[in-house]
């Protein structure tokens, strides 16, 4: 009798080791799509300037920049919902509000964000907007679902509150470059194709960039920490 009981706790603590196992994992493959679609998508956006495509919709391109970043941002959501439910990561904590957050940390900073913009007409800032929400975002996140994760011992890293303040310190510079009004113009043939402001272009880039390393460094930490999930005594 008393064997069998050491056994079932046994299979029990394992199984608990295991659903931390896949916890870090989904996490760690959040930052992978986060950084591939809301970094490629704009980037291929930000491709058309210098292509044939740009004299059709140059008159449209700050609109076709928004939707493609607002698209970014709808199919990052999906993504992640979605593998985070497949792996059983959505609800680990029993935090009951965790749907309710993630909705609301992904939408609410983003929309502030760009309504803000709209309002003040600050343009040369729209492009770059989701730098600074984006680290609102996963800061927000890290303070509540993320935390409650590791207070029950099912995720040993931070990656969520660290992404957001290394996104945060990020936006910094992005928006300083975003601010410079030097004046950029694209030749084709000795033509100048467009003009616009230097600042925010290399605001764009510097942004994407940015998120890319930032997201790289976060995934592979946390990937390489989930085996604490499994070895720890």
């Amino acid at each position: 009798m008393g064997r069998d009981v050491e056994e079932a706790v046994r299979i029990a603590d394992l199984a608990e080791r295991l659903r931390a196992y896949r916890t870090a994992l989904a996490y760690s493959y959040c930052f992978i799509i986060w950084a591939s679609v809301m970094a490629g998508l704009p980037l291929a956006c930000t491709a058309i300037m210098f292509s044939p495509l740009f004299t059709a919709i140059g008159p449209y391109y700050l609109g076709v920049f928004l939707s493609t970043v607002g698209m970014s941002i709808a199919i990052s959501m999906g993504l992640m919902f979605y593998l985070m439910a497949r792996l059983g990561a959505l609800n680990a904590s029993g935090y009951k509000k965790a749907p309710l957050a993630w909705s609301l940390a992904f939408s609410v900073p983003f929309a502030l964000a760009y309504g803000i913009l709209s309002a003040l007409e600050a343009w040369s800032f729209m492009p770059v907007a989701w730098v600074p929400a984006g680290g609102v975002a996963f800061l927000t996140i890290g303070l509540t679902v993320e935390n409650a994760l590791v207070k029950e011992k099912l995720l040993h890293t931070r990656p969520f509150l660290l992404t957001g303040l290394l996104a945060l310190a990020a936006s910094v510079p992005v928006l300083y470059l975003a601010s410079r009004p030097e004046a950029c113009e694209y030749l084709v043939a000795s033509k100048t194709a467009w003009t616009w402001m230097a600042g925010p272009l290399s605001a764009m880039l510097l942004a994407s960039a940015s998120y890319l390393i930032i997201s790289f460094v976060v995934a592979l930490y946390t990937f390489l920490t989930a085996e604490r999930a499994v070895l720890r005594p």
